[in-house]
């Protein structure tokens, strides 16, 4: 079973979620930074997970502190605070964006691009295991990445990284797929580097 990460709270659109991390106080064990790092992995489940879940790759982090911005000194230190205003310190949070990728079926059936479901609101997202990201890949006997279209048209400044870090995580989880994920790579890595440079003048 994977770590459980948080639950949506906002959708942008209907491949586009948000997350809130568990905070400390909020879920035992709380997730770590390595969790929900940028390209991880995750499930959003769909009905409890009676509807299977979708699959979606974390493609951003947003942070929110309340105290950005205001003057002056703390009146209370932190200690403080969680003994008499927990709620001051619950409005820090981490936020998480997720392209949803696909989805996996509560029989197992696999599904890569636009899924035709949403998730609702507090839907569970957890970060999936290894078993789990090699079976939503490989799957008749043939390697599958039919959702690098909907990454490398991302209007976000970091898709083509994101794609890369994908394909480079698959070349370790699926060693026998290594010589073509390598080729991909290879392909992702110039337009990252050498592409941008065509249109200067």
């Amino acid at each position: 079973m994977g770590v459980s990460l948080g639950k949506i709270v906002k959708s942008n659109s209907h491949t586009d979620y948000i997350c809130q991390v568990y905070g400390r106080n909020e879920f035992d064990p709380a997730p770590g930074v390595e969790n929900y790092a940028l390209g991880t992995f995750v499930r959003i489940e769909l009905e409890g997970g009676k509807a299977g879940a979708l699959v979606g790759l974390i493609y951003d982090t947003v942070l929110l502190n309340p105290d950005f911005g205001r003057l002056g000194p703390r009146l209370s230190p932190e200690t403080e605070l969680a003994m008499f205003t927990p709620d001051y310190l619950n409005e820090r949070a981490v936020l998480v964006g997720i392209t949803a990728i696909g989805r996996v079926k509560a029989d197992g059936d696999v599904f890569q691009g636009v899924p035709l479901l949403a998730a609702n609101s507090d839907a569970q997202v957890i970060q999936m295991t290894d078993d789990e990201i090699r079976a939503f890949h490989a799957y008749d006997g043939a390697l599958h990445l039919d959702y690098l279209p909907l990454l490398a048209h991302m209007d976000h400044p970091l898709a083509l990284h994101l794609s890369l870090i994908v394909l480079r995580k698959l070349g370790r989880l699926l060693p026998e797929c290594a010589t073509e994920l390598a080729v991909l790579s290879d392909d992702l890595l110039w337009r990252t580097q050498i592409g941008p440079l065509g249109g200067m003048q």
